[in-house]
């Protein structure tokens, strides 16, 4: 399987640390090899035909640029003129999601595949972009989009194909969780930023996090995924986390979350602030890591949690979409 990989930031260095360290195995998995042929990051975009060694990429990239591996550069127009099967997308999102909706869009008229971790683009563009896929009968896989590492698409759609979900409850936005809890220690806004930006944990653009946007793109990619709905970010309630007083009763309680629900035959979603009581399974994440309880008619609720979740589960989760594929 030949790949392009665009974007090198925290989730594409994750990406070359893993593969490089597995490749043999996941060969051995599904009997194909993961090869990258198209590597670009902000400044370049290299090729190579029979492949990049994903340790010399890495190695590079640490050092500051990718042009040192000494693999040809080409034009970034010129990237679907190179063969391979699946772009996979670990770029920094976009307020407007048109950059990825574009590129996926091109993708498929071009016999591609797609794997992304980007969520803006799927939530802007949800039937635009699945519509798309089906007619050019490509495929889309997206599991790292909404919790990082944790399984929740495939689990769902997977594990759960007998029961009828009626509503989905997560903490989806690791950053926003951990910054509300940094304060409600007592903490400053920016001092929790920056041990945010430490953990690896924040959009390029912090306000997509702090601002509850990233929360609302994965809220709206839920309900359209697993309720086959087809909202947009506007049609829905959000909040995020800056301004937050640290003197509000409960603070240490709340938390940011998604949640989609089947109410009157409709599709209600929202990425709000709301007081978990300590029995909660959510609040035991103490705004670290990702998880989400589903629950559905006549059984009882299930609960999925990854208490330290980062760019090294998320490059994991996009790695397990293509073998998929």
């Amino acid at each position: 399987m030949k790949i392009a990989l665009l974007g090198l930031g925290q989730v594409g260095r994750s990406f070359l640390r893993i593969l490089a360290e597995n490749s043999d195995y996941y060969e051995q998995r599904v009997r194909r090899k993961i090869e990258i042929v198209v590597a670009a990051d902000f400044h370049h975009v290299l090729h190579a035909e029979y492949g990049m060694d994903p340790q010399r990429l890495l190695y590079y990239k640490e050092k500051g640029d990718i042009w040192g591996t000494g693999y040809p550069e080409i034009d970034r127009e010129s990237l679907f003129d190179k063969e391979f099967d699946v772009l996979v997308d670990l770029m920094p999102a976009t307020s407007d999601g048109i950059r990825a909706r574009d590129l996926y869009l091109t993708s498929f008229g071009k016999s591609r595949d797609v794997v992304t971790a980007c969520k803006s683009g799927l939530a802007n563009f949800w039937p635009e972009i699945m519509s798309a896929a089906s007619s050019s009968n490509r495929r889309i896989r997206y599991e790292a989009t909404v919790a990082g590492g944790v399984p929740f698409f495939s689990f769902i759609q997977e594990c759960l194909r007998s029961s009828v979900v009626t509503r989905i409850v997560g903490q989806v936005n690791s950053a926003a969780n951990f910054v509300l809890l940094s304060i409600a220690k007592g903490e400053t806004f920016d001092h929790a930023i920056e041990e945010a930006g430490k953990l690896g944990i924040l959009e390029a653009n912090y306000h997509f996090d702090t601002l509850g946007n990233d929360s609302a793109w994965k809220t709206v990619i839920t309900a359209n995924s697993i309720f086959g709905s087809a909202l947009k970010p506007h049609n829905i309630r959000f909040e995020g986390v800056e301004g937050l007083d640290p003197e509000v009763p409960g603070l240490k309680y709340t938390r940011l979350l998604a949640e989609i629900a089947v109410q009157d035959g409709k599709i209600v979603a929202s990425s709000t602030l709301r007081k978990l009581k300590q029995s909660d399974p959510l609040a035991s994440l103490k705004g670290k890591g990702l998880g989400y309880t589903v629950y559905m008619n006549g059984r009882a609720p299930l609960t999925v949690l990854e208490f330290n979740d980062g760019p090294t589960e998320t490059a994991t989760a996009v790695i397990n979409d293509l073998l998929l594929l």
